[in-house]
Order: structure tokens, then sequence, then C-alpha cells
């Protein structure tokens, strides 16, 4: 499988009023994400672009994976990752996936402390 990366830069509404870049790791077509257990879809609507549902994703705090059909437009948020889903191949040509990748830096610029000093996440 093919990855792609996208830098998309977004500001934070933090204390800090940081802004930061993240990294997202896209599929080739024809792949969907398929969590481990249900309740890791944390949204299931429809966007206009992929590049508006991986927007979502990027504010939402708990999202890691997304998965977008520019056929119908659907737009899914997952807070699972790799470790507890799967990307697989689908009927579906024009669906993709697309996964955050977070920086340990970005913890420390914000919190002054490394990500292994966060209690949630």
């Amino acid at each position: 499988m093919m990855i792609f990366f996208i830098f998309v830069v977004i500001a934070m509404s933090s204390p800090a009023h940081a802004i930061y870049s993240s990294t997202l790791s896209l599929s080739l077509q024809g792949h969907e994400f398929q969590p481990q257990y249900g309740v890791q879809l944390i949204f299931n609507e429809t966007a206009r672009s992929r590049l508006l549902c991986s927007a979502a994703c990027s504010q939402n705090p708990s999202c890691r994976i997304f998965d977008y059909d520019s056929s119908s437009h659907r737009c899914r948020l997952f807070e699972a990752d790799l470790t507890n889903g799967a990307i697989i191949a689908t009927a579906s040509q024009t669906s993709i996936v697309g996964s955050m990748i977070l920086s340990a830096s970005l913890y420390a610029s914000i919190y002054n402390q490394s990500c292994s000093a966060c209690q949630e996440n």
C-alpha cells in the first residue's frame, strides 16, 4: 500500500494560542478503516471534500483516523489507530483512509512536558 503525506497547519484555541502542524498519512483509494470496536466511531456525517473531512479529524482531539468516500461524501472519524483497527480494501474505489501523525514535540511546547507525562492520551 502506498502512503502519501499531507502537512496541515492548524491554529489551536488553547491558553498558549499555539500553532502547530500535524501530518496526515493517506492510503490509496479503494480502502476504508475497520475499527476493532464499534464505539471507536466518533463521527459519521457528510463532508464536501476529503480536505474538510481531514480538517474535522485534525480539530477533534480524539480523532486518530478518518475515512472519506468522495462518491457518497461520507466522512467517518475514529478514535482508534492501527493498533486497534485495520485498513481494508473495499468495493468503493472512491474511499480513502487518513491517519493523524502527532509529534511528541506538540506536548512539550504546549504543556511543557513530554507526551508520556500526559494522563489522558
